[in-house]
């Protein structure tokens, strides 16, 4: 049986291409042309249609060695249905377990599923693919991410030393984890990398539960470990669980005291005798040591004074010294910083000090509020209130005045908004204020003491319009430039500008002239616009919601 063409040889004139006629292809003029009178012109250099050749083949050939690699992560994994969770629906689940879509098709599950998912879950999944679920691109990119945007936050690692040793084919089992947590969190303070997070975050933090129950390493804890369990902690603060977080916060305090972290320089005398005959790279790791206690003390600091519970790193046994400068941690240069006693008791403006130390002076202050709370409620409980309470309360306010003042002629507002970890410091000295006087209005004050009780409301007001216009400059350094606890600085700033805005309700023009309702708005929005990538921001926002001002308690998972 004959087959006749569809068309015409030759290729057809420009004028019936235009039109959409069928051109019957005469030369030298077609006859639509002809009839029309119009110049009959055809384009001989156009590319042909379809693919090019040899193009299909090498895609079927593609696809042939991406099945066969499929297939080798089938052999390898046989049990992929637990992992199954980190799809959206059943038919995700099913198509997995096919080799029909990609395992990581869903990059936005919910806090709730990655809840619900246990960490031994993906055990499988991360074991076969582990880097592989990252290119070598990727890992770097990442790499660089951390350094650019985590570090300044939780400034734990040295940025050289890491680069060699993560080079190393045969990492230890910790430093793995140390690694993989790093990259974690690079991911939360980023819009890309959401459909591998999960994953990896899942099998590390099984990995590092495992090395601590593991009854082979004879009560050996490395460094790495510290810092692995710091990166994850502060990662399930933004992007996880709130309780789970705080169960991984204790794991960190307790590796802090089974390390004696809080008493690195307790024989310093000697420990100086051994820094001048030790290299350069043990001064390093010292002060990798030294950091990750002090980082630690500030996590332990927000968190209980958030949730007003007792303090779990003592003040009163630190025998390690305040970190040095960024500048001397990074080059290795590292010089004698005085301890936190004498640095609170000194407050020299002369004297420089890194961030992390400002930040542990201030918390430092933040945790004495706390102590005072605690014991003043004890002392009103049993009906012992005396002159104590006003001496503890004038000491802390009077330190924190000093430190204001200091803090003032160290550090200009450009800088301050350059440093995270100095924007989070100057919040901590304004939030502490505004909790003095949150304690001040719980306790019964004899009616002779009114004079002192408006001066720290005055005070309390003013910080409280400090934290709004700290906040407004916060939301022009970028939403992952943040600290993870910024968010409850500003609710506490926000909890006092709603109480004064209420108890002038009817006084438009006091309220116009003091710029409460500005600076409540713009708190507000902040902590809306921060909210996708701070747990935090979402849970105060919760909280203002249901009207539970004053109610900080533990969030739920």
């Amino acid at each position: 049986m004959s087959h006749w063409r569809r068309q015409q040889p030759g290729v057809a004139c420009e004028d019936c291409r235009k039109r959409k006629l069928r051109c019957d292809r005469q030369r030298p003029k077609c006859g639509a042309c002809s009839n029309s009178g119009l110049v009959c012109e055809v384009n001989t250099d156009r590319l042909p249609r379809g693919p090019k050749k040899g193009s299909l083949k090498a895609m079927r050939n593609r696809i042939m060695s991406l099945e066969e690699q499929l297939h080798e992560v089938d052999r390898r994994a046989p049990q992929r249905d637990q992992f199954a969770g980190l799809n959206h629906d059943t038919q995700g689940k099913r198509a997995m377990r096919d080799g029909e879509q990609s395992q990581y098709s869903d990059s936005n599950n919910s806090e709730e599923e990655c809840d619900q998912t246990s960490p031994r879950g993906v055990k499988t999944l991360a074991a076969v693919r582990g880097e592989e679920l990252l290119s070598d691109l990727m890992q770097a990119d990442l790499d660089q991410l951390y350094f650019d945007r985590v570090h300044a936050t939780v400034p734990i690692i040295h940025k050289y030393h890491y680069y060699v040793w993560s080079r190393n084919p045969g990492l230890k089992h910790s430093q793995v984890c140390l690694r993989n947590a790093m990259w974690i969190l690079a991911m939360s303070h980023s819009s890309q990398f959401e459909n591998v997070r999960e994953a990896i975050y899942n099998e590390t933090r099984q990995k590092l539960e495992e090395n601590d129950l593991s009854e082979n390493n004879m009560n050996v804890v490395q460094i790495e470990q510290v810092q692995a369990w710091i990166l994850i902690t502060s990662y399930e603060f933004l992007r996880s669980s709130y309780q789970r977080a705080w169960f991984s916060a204790g794991r960190v305090f307790r590796l802090v005291q089974l390390l004696r972290l809080h008493e690195l320089d307790n024989h310093s005398e000697l420990l100086q005798m051994l820094s001048a005959s030790s290299s350069q790279e043990e001064e390093i790791g010292r002060e990798e040591r030294r950091r990750a206690f002090w980082v630690a003390y500030c996590l332990d600091r927000f968190i209980s004074v958030q949730n007003g519970l007792p303090l779990t790193l003592n003040e009163e046994v630190i025998c390690t010294r305040l970190p040095c400068l960024e500048s001397e941690f990074e080059t290795g240069k590292i010089m004698r910083v005085s301890s936190l006693s004498e640095a609170i008791a000194a407050c020299n403006v002369q004297t420089p000090l890194s961030p992390l130390a400002e930040c542990a002076i201030l918390v430092t202050l933040y945790g004495r509020a706390l102590s005072h709370s605690h014991v003043s409620t004890v002392e009103q409980y049993y009906g012992n209130t005396t002159q104590d309470f006003w001496f503890r309360h004038e000491w802390i306010d009077f330190k924190l005045r000093e430190k204001a003042d200091t803090f003032a002629l160290k550090y200009p507002t450009t800088t301050i908004f350059a440093e995270p970890m100095l924007l989070m410091s100057f919040m901590i000295l304004q939030a502490t204020t505004l909790y003095l006087y949150k304690i001040m209005e719980s306790m019964s004050v004899d009616d002779s003491c009114g004079e002192k009780v408006l001066e720290y409301q005055i005070q309390a007001i003013t910080a409280a319009k400090k934290i709004a216009n700290l906040t407004k400059e916060h939301a022009r350094i970028g939403y992952f430039n943040g600290h993870v606890f910024i968010p409850a600085a500003i609710y506490l700033g926000i909890e006092r500008l709603m109480i004064q805005r209420d108890a002038h309700m009817l006084d438009m023009q006091f309220l116009e002239e003091s710029s409460i309702g500005e600076g409540l708005d713009g708190c507000l929005e902040i902590l809306r616009k921060i909210q996708s990538v701070n747990n935090l921001a979402k849970y105060y926002l919760n909280l203002l919601d249901s009207g539970q001002l004053g109610d900080s308690r533990p969030l739920q998972p």
